[in-house]
């Protein structure tokens, strides 16, 4: 956006809430996180270039050309943003967009409208100028056209806000040896340089650990783009530890013109190591194909960098209250998603890979990056031969990874349910009674109480059992008799009653069996079943087994006939 009415203007701080969009223009349908890079940006070096505005009635403004920009200055909670404002009609706006989209050098239409400063203002200004010095109306001079700024000895170049390019340095596209390499100073707070390089002066970054996918379809386009244009966006770097020039972003342009053996244009910077990995951060997460390995790291870099940033105060501005809940908006996700693939940092690549197949849900890897990377490894050798991985038994094996050192086989049994192993069956004996106590005495010509034999079939579940009422209460409840009288001292006692045998009284009682533990959850999943129906189908279980076994027996029978 380069046009003569633009010299010597100066940009303007518009309020975000005053600026509205054109009528008729899609709005950019683009997920918020695909503005994290440029949001950071925006954080650290303030907005590169300014919004071009029109004015309306009421004091608020049209939006002509800048839409990334005001949008990225919204997700990061700016309250204004820099731009310049030419008094145009909206058809002249709508016109000089189509056009510009096309030939970005269209001369804009309207003339500029400069800020007007209030009598306060003015008065202000006046009492702070310096004694013996000229108001600065009369010292204000227009800016010369930037291709006349390079060749002006002295003059800066325009910057980032909070930057300046205060040197253009010679071009060196010549091999360096190991000595130019490191001859490099280092540019001082708020200023950088710019240059065209010879690849060879550049390197990838300590910090930057991240691959680069030479088979993706952006990589592919850039590769053309580059080959035919040459690079058009420059790399921005930074003097290192060893004295040498780092690549801080642009790494996938840095490869491709070494391959080509294109210069690259350079500008220098000074960064600390949190900003550094912040761009480095934002320089993987912009790509539009990204592993959920390298995902990851970058969030958790970006995170990390950003918290212990947090609390310190950089010069002239305010501490930055960066938070998760911030990476989470500029990533256009929830706290929670965040966490959760942060912690994915931790898992194995293989892990991450089964993540980007759709072989393995997010819940279930976060499961696994608890885990040392041998027991990780040993989960996706046993997924790879279909051994079911669930949340239940991958949050089991995080638990019993805590306090035992896991094996392959051990692994396996969690993973399928047979670790830790179910407790013993507990079978509660028969309350052993004496019959005759229990039995009351007959009435008088009453026939001897006699107890009836066994049911051939089991009997179902008496109702207490269902409601938690022991067995044995049912029991007794079901033999009440009515209560006998005692005869006197002086009455004929009647005869004793007939003793039961042993084995007629074991086979008046139900024997009762006990099942706890995970015996019968991998056969009883729905716990919405009643005791009434887990009985019966054990029954129906059993039946079936005598009615095969009974069959096994004929068929056996018949063979041996023949």
């Amino acid at each position: 956006m380069t046009d003569e009415n633009m010299v010597g203007l100066s940009p303007q701080n518009i309020a975000l809430e005053k600026i509205r969009p054109l009528p008729g223009l899609e709005e950019d349908k683009q997920p918020d996180k695909a503005y994290g890079s440029l949001v950071s940006s925006i954080l650290i070096n303030g907005v590169k270039e300014p919004l071009l505005l029109r004015p309306m009635e009421g004091g608020e403004y049209q939006l002509v050309s800048g839409y990334r920009r005001l949008r990225a200055c919204r997700l990061a909670k700016l309250k204004e943003i820099p731009a310049l404002v030419y008094d145009m009609t909206e058809q002249e706006a709508l016109d000089y967009r189509a056009k510009a989209a096309q030939q970005p050098d269209t001369p804009i239409p309207g003339k500029p409208v400069q800020e007007e400063k209030s009598a306060d203002i003015q008065e202000r200004e006046r009492l702070e100028e310096p004694e013996g010095k000229a108001p600065k109306e009369t010292k204000t001079k227009a800016k010369k056209p930037k291709t006349q700024a390079k060749a002006a000895e002295g003059s800066a170049a325009e910057g980032p806000a909070g930057t300046a390019i205060t040197k253009i340095l010679d071009s060196r596209l010549t091999p360096p040896g190991e000595k130019e390499k490191k001859s490099f100073q280092a540019p001082g707070e708020g200023e950088a340089f710019s240059v065209m390089l010879h690849p060879g002066y550049l390197k990838k970054a300590e910090i930057n650990s991240f691959s680069v996918d030479r088979e993706a379809d952006d990589f592919k386009e850039l590769y053309k783009s580059i080959e035919r244009f040459g690079v058009k966006e420059p790399v921005l770097a930074r003097v290192g530890a060893d004295g040498e020039l780092e690549i801080l972003s642009g790494q996938r342009r840095h490869l491709i013109a070494s391959e080509l053996n294109y210069p690259v244009p350079t500008i220098i910077q000074q960064l600390d190591d949190d900003d550094a990995r912040i761009l480095v951060a934002d320089g993987n997460l912009h790509r539009e194909h990204i592993s959920t390995y390298d995902q990851a790291r970058a969030l958790r870099m970006k995170a990390d960098s950003m918290k212990r940033k947090a609390g310190r105060r950089s010069k002239g501005s305010k501490a930055a209250a960066y938070t998760d809940e911030l990476l989470a908006s500029e990533m256009g996700m929830n706290v929670s998603k965040l966490n959760r693939l942060m912690k994915l940092s931790e898992a194995s690549p293989r892990v991450c890979e089964m993540v980007d197949e759709g072989g393995l849900a997010l819940s279930i890897a976060y499961n696994i990056a608890f885990l040392s990377p041998e027991v990780q490894d040993m989960v996706v050798d046993l997924a790879d031969i279909n051994v079911k991985l669930s949340n239940e038994n991958t949050n089991r094996l995080k638990e019993v990874s805590r306090g035992e050192k896991l094996d392959y086989d051990k692994v396996r049994d969690v993973l399928e349910g047979r670790y830790p192993p179910p407790r013993e069956v507990e079978i509660e004996p028969p309350v052993e009674k004496s019959e005759a106590a229990e039995t009351p005495a007959p009435k008088e010509d009453a026939a001897p109480l006699s107890i009836p034999p066994a049911p051939v079939t089991v009997p179902e579940s008496p109702d207490a059992m269902e409601t938690g009422q022991p067995e044995q209460a049912a029991l007794e409840a079901s033999n009440q008799t009515e209560e006998i009288p005692r005869p006197g001292p002086d009455e004929p006692r009647e005869p004793a009653p007939k003793v039961v045998e042993a084995q007629d009284r074991e086979s008046s009682y139900t024997t009762r069996i006990v099942l706890t533990g995970d015996r019968l959850r991998k056969y009883f999943q729905d716990v919405s079943m009643t005791p009434r129906e887990i009985e019966d189908s054990v029954y129906e279980a059993l039946e079936e087994r005598r009615q095969r076994q009974e069959k096994l027996k004929q068929k056996e029978e018949h063979k041996f006939s023949r």
